[in-house]
């Protein structure tokens, strides 16, 4: 096969630092005008500060073993090389000269004259492929984390035989191979952790079951002790809220549309176990990217700068502890307890701690109910970075709806969020659990907008 020459944006590097070792025995070319733009983020205090330092520190290492413009072999098989602008190359009138894609894109130009035609542009950014095409360039996406998984898919319902499911109900379980034969060729049913079993005689006949990883079999559940201020309304919201509540459930990702109940079902299962002192913080952070127009630099201490990204959080906060002193109704001491508890009193005493993503890079959370909402904005290697934060004791929920992201360098089957769980699902591992949730409950309004814009 002939050999292929990848030309690498700079937002391929900011994606993945570890890139250069996913382009097999290919060789890899860095345009000069990277490193620059790499120097310019390599200041920033946030992750994309971060991935610039992590690369350049990558690169410097490579750049030992030679001559970075004659090229230096790479462990892959491949070699990189490092490209300035050292022609002529005439662009559109409409491309301005020293626009840093542009320069690229006469580098690439550049690099067909002394490699060939089997140059090819890599970038995440669809603006840059776009004009590559306009110019004949040959250009891709960085495809490296890319999911294969249809992941918003309603798979985890099973229709099985009547008398499988009254076993069941005599039993409290049933068997995986019981299952298998009502599955057809290449079907993900029951690739999850959790289905809804039905009669295929009587529709309402149905139940809730759980895997269990230690004797191949699904157990039968029902979620009987909800969480304060929060009452399942659908058995997508069941399965979640027992992912939830099982500890020995220690990542979640949670995906799905607008209004299924995700941000608002965590935070309660977290709070009421924090609360019974199963852990000992709710932990609240989500992505803080901007839907729309950035409103920019927003005065006050590092608290003020926050509390615009965070008020989503704050308001499911209140829904839950308004909801909480009127759940049972019964005038105990339970509900006075619930109904005392105030948004303040719960940040001054530490209970809850709400961070921005931001500065929860270098730090450790031990008996920690952690919840990252919005996750879909983020790249796989900062979900990377997050999930390795989580310590002993502590569980972390991801959520997020891949069709609202803002973030432009990441889309439906690259984000984080995306990327993440299907690699834990891959895995098979018993510590974590993906739960699509697809059904609108928020209001009328809200699940009409869900299905029809």
């Amino acid at each position: 096969m002939k050999k292929k020459f990848f030309i690498l944006d700079t937002n391929v590097l900011l994606h993945s630092p570890n890139c250069l070792d996913t382009f097999q025995d290919n060789d890899i070319i860095i345009p000069a005008i990277c490193l620059e733009e790499l120097d310019r983020f390599k200041s920033f205090y946030d992750l994309k500060g971060f991935y610039a330092r992590e690369f350049i520190r990558n690169f410097e290492k490579i750049r030992g073993y030679g001559d970075l413009i004659s090229g230096i072999d790479l462990e892959s098989g491949g070699r990189i090389y490092v490209r300035y602008l050292c022609k002529d190359v005439t662009l559109p009138v409409e491309f301005e000269n020293n626009k840093a894609d542009n320069i690229i894109l006469k580098i690439v130009l550049q690099c067909i004259e002394e490699f060939g035609d089997n140059v090819i542009l890599v970038s995440k950014d669809i603006s840059l492929r776009i004009k590559a095409s306009l110019l004949g360039i040959k250009s891709e996406d960085y495809y490296h984390d890319k999911s294969n998984y249809n992941l918003i898919v309603n798979n985890d319902i099973l229709y099985v035989e009547d008398q499988l499911l009254d076993t069941l109900f005599e039993n409290g379980f049933v068997k995986r191979d019981e299952l298998c034969g009502y599955v057809q060729k290449n079907d993900t049913t029951m690739d999850g952790r959790y289905l809804l079993l039905k009669s295929n005689i009587y529709d309402r006949k149905s139940a809730l079951v759980k895997y269990n990883f230690r004797d191949d079999s699904y157990v039968r559940f029902d979620v009987l002790d909800y969480p304060i201020g929060v009452i399942p309304t659908n058995y997508q919201q069941k399965i979640f809220l027992d992912a939830l509540m099982d500890s020995d459930i220690k990542i979640i990702f949670a995906i799905g549309i607008a209004g299924t109940g995700k941000t608002l079902l965590s935070i309660a299962a977290g709070l009421t176990q924090v609360l019974n002192k199963r852990y000992k913080k709710l932990v609240i952070s989500r992505s803080p990217v901007p839907m729309g127009r950035d409103l920019g630099y927003l005065p006050g201490d590092i608290q003020n700068k926050l509390d615009p990204w965070l008020k989503p959080i704050y308001d499911n906060l209140d829904l839950v502890l308004s909801n909480s002193g009127v759940k049972e109704g019964n005038g105990s001491k339970q509900d006075k307890f619930w109904s005392d508890i105030t948004l303040d009193y719960l940040k001054s005493t530490n209970i809850i701690e709400v961070e921005g993503l931001t500065y929860i890079r270098g730090r450790t959370f031990h008996n920690s109910f952690i919840i990252i909402d919005e996750s879909q904005n983020l790249t796989p290697h900062e979900v990377k970075t997050i999930i390795t934060r989580v310590g002993k004791n502590s569980k972390i929920v991801l959520t997020g709806d891949i069709y609202q992201i803002d973030n432009p360098f990441v889309d439906e089957r690259d984000n984080g969020l995306v990327y993440a769980s299907e690699r834990f699902q891959k895995a098979k591992s018993e510590l974590a659990v993906t739960i699509i949730m697809t059904k609108c409950e928020r209001s009328e309004v809200s699940k009409i907008a869900a299905d029809i814009l």
